[in-house]
């Protein structure tokens, strides 16, 4: 699935929703997007998404990081 979906298509796009000098920098489109699309299908809590996320090389990869990228983004 991480590779049916055209990423760089949508980061532009999502980019422009965003003020570059006010607030914390957002997070990159296929992590935000990639994030609620793993909640919605487990059925899982933001928190249990996040700690889901930290333990899974899988869920890290369809979120595009490394296998060993710590701490996690979100």
């Amino acid at each position: 699935m991480a590779n049916l979906i055209p990423w760089e298509k949508f980061e532009e796009e999502y980019a422009k929703s965003f003020c570059e000098n006010k607030g914390a920098p957002a997070l990159p489109f296929r992590v935000a997007l990639a994030a609620l699309i793993i909640q919605e299908r487990l059925g899982i809590s933001d928190r249990e998404t996040v700690e889901q996320i930290r333990e899974n090389p899988y869920l890290k990869y369809f979120l595009g990081l490394t296998n060993y990228q710590t701490p996690s983004p979100i």
